[in-house]
């Protein structure tokens, strides 16, 4: 949008107006942080990369770090977070790149930011509010709703706490040990899942480890809070001594956070939230684990925050609507995860017909026999699944995204498949971006014979991507975009549906299901010009009642269950 639709638009407007582009703290160098690393210097070899950063700044002077290009190890050294800011107290708050940036957002005539941002901004406001609000790829509004009021907390989290320096100044050394002692008890005791596989899972009952960590560091609160101010204030301050009292200031606000995210998270969570932990699986130890509450819907909050006092809210994308919805109108699921009005009077609904000829430009393919399989199977099914995609993908001569519902299933394939192809293959993960992966994947065209990458990815890469031309003329889906049935999210939801007499897999599974669906299958027409075949290696599909549903509401492309005719399709026109 901010690099081709706000142009575009400024262009053919009849009088001009500004719009302003606002990422979040984390996207700016930080001026505060850049003097520190290079009055510091503690990272070898860091000296050259801050002083050329510093030259740059001159060229990029929004101070974005997407813009600078930064690596991640010089992107942590010169940025802040929420509990290393100082905010108004800054020495550089005037010149803060991040300031200035949400300054011009407030004076712009049209302020355009993230799903996370608006978010977080109905929560906690920043930005003062807006006649109007569009949303554009609204799908997302539920998701990064529920993100910004989620409770969460890392195993790391205390210990970063309470080895700050203005924490090992001030606080006693027992108190910061009994608090670590306490962290990595709660911690080891939630890294026991229930089993090996399992990447969330619901805690149950009140956490006294939590509630006595809480304590711990309230106490370390109350000890930052009496050697306040660590410098004595005066009309003649000096700098130095500003910013000192500024860390401290806002390690005392860090202290009051970190201790109530402890104690509502240890205390049983209200009924209509869920508590679980989230792991990551590649990671052994407590140090995996993340703790988060969040609530099980967030309609009745964008109701009142967004809704009802907001005079205009637009909402668009591609995947709103869901056809063969149990609901009289097809974005009934979307009003009702979101609270958006529905009565005639308050809400205008309008579905468009897509610009593309799905009939002459793409291929359905939906093969029988590849049925998911779990446990005693599964590696029968695996081998299946890889036979079919490599036929797909000889066919394609490459130039194909594989999508995966999991990481677990995306590194099977690319590990069975990739060593028998003789295109350049890309696994999501890998230590690149998703940004240079794509950059990488859509310059892979070979001159000669046509033949192209193939990228292995997961959900991120299922929307938001746009690679038009030949480059990606294949896109395989390995299965229905189901739930996991054990997640504890989704069972506390479908759970608050049967307890209303409603029906779980109509009411939200089946429509979560065709609108991630949508998304993955949008990404390989992108123009007029484009020409492609989907494949859902999923034969429910074919066989199960939903599955009508789930073609319904896909575009209208010529559909097969034979490889033979995605071969043809390909070697027509030089496809």
């Amino acid at each position: 949008m901010w690099e081709k639709d706000i142009p575009t638009l400024q262009q053919v407007f009849p009088r001009p107006f500004t719009a302003a582009l606002l990422k979040g703290r984390g996207n700016y160098v930080c001026r505060f942080k850049l003097r520190e690393a290079r009055q510091q210097l503690k990272l070898p070899g860091l000296e050259d990369d801050l002083a050329n950063l510093v030259k740059r700044l001159d060229e990029i002077p929004t101070g974005d770090v997407e813009d600078l290009r930064l690596p991640k190890r010089l992107r942590d050294a010169v940025t802040s977070g929420s509990h290393d800011c100082l905010r108004n107290d800054c020495p550089d708050f005037i010149s803060c790149y991040y300031e200035r940036a949400k300054l011009r957002a407030e004076e712009a005539d049209i302020a355009v930011v993230n799903h996370a941002l608006l978010a977080y901004n109905l929560v906690s406001p920043f930005l003062a509010p807006r006649p109007v609000v569009v949303v554009d790829e609204a799908h997302e509004l539920e998701r990064y709703t529920v993100h910004a009021l989620c409770l969460g907390m890392e195993y790391a989290t205390v210990p970063q706490f309470v080895n700050d320096t203005v924490v090992l100044r001030h606080a006693a050394d027992d108190l910061r040990q009994e608090a670590i002692r306490l962290n990595h008890s709660l911690f080891t005791q939630l890294a026991e899942r229930p089993s090996e596989r399992e990447r969330r899972w619901a805690v149950q009952g009140e956490l006294q480890e939590g509630l006595a960590l809480a304590d711990r560091i309230s106490r370390i609160h109350e000890t930052l809070l009496r050697a306040y101010p660590p410098v004595p204030v005066s009309d003649d301050e000096d700098e130095e001594g500003s910013a000192e009292n500024a860390q401290h200031q806002a390690r005392i606000t860090w202290a009051v956070e970190l201790a109530n995210t402890a104690r509502e998270l240890a205390e049983e969570p209200p009924p209509d939230h869920v508590r679980y932990c989230e792991a990551d699986l590649s990671v052994l130890g407590p140090g995996s684990v993340v703790l988060c509450r969040e609530p099980i819907q967030v309609a009745g909050f964008l109701q009142e925050a967004l809704f009802d006092p907001v005079k205009r809210v637009i909402c668009t994308g591609a995947t709103l609507a869901a056809a063969g919805s149990t609901d009289s109108s097809p974005f009934g699921y979307f009003r009702r995860q979101t609270g958006a009005p529905g009565e005639p009077a308050r809400a205008v609904e309008c579905v468009l017909g897509s610009p593309f000829d799905y009939a002459r430009q793409a291929l359905l393919y939906t093969p029988n026999g590849l049925v998911p399989q779990y446990g005693a199977g599964e590696e029968e099914y695996v081998l299946s699944l890889g036979r079919e995609i490599w036929r797909l993908l000889k066919a394609s001569r490459g130039r194909a995204f594989v999508l995966c519902t999991s990481s677990r299933r995306m590194n099977e394939l690319y590990n069975l498949i990739s060593p028998h192809l003789d295109y350049t293959c890309y696994c999501q993960g890998d230590g690149l971006a998703r940004a240079e992966l794509l950059e990488l994947f859509q310059n892979d065209l070979a001159r000669d014979g046509g033949a192209g990458a193939v990228l292995f990815a997961t959900k991120s890469f299922w929307e938001g991507v746009d690679i038009p031309g030949a480059a990606l003329s294949l896109v395989i889906i390995d299965k229905l975009p189901f739930f996991p049935h054990r997640d504890p999210v989704v069972q506390y939801r479908q759970q608050a549906i049967s307890d209303r007499g409603g029906r779980p897999f109509d009411e939200m599974t089946l429509p979560e299901a065709i609108l991630a669906l949508k998304q993955g299958v949008g990404r390989l027409i992108r123009t007029e010009t484009d020409r492609g075949v989907i494949a859902i290696l999923d034969s429910r599909i074919n066989t199960k009642r939903y599955g009508q549903q789930i073609v319904a509401s896909l575009p209208r492309a010529r559909r097969t269950r034979r490889i033979g005719d995605a071969r043809r399709f390909f070697a027509a026109e030089g496809v």
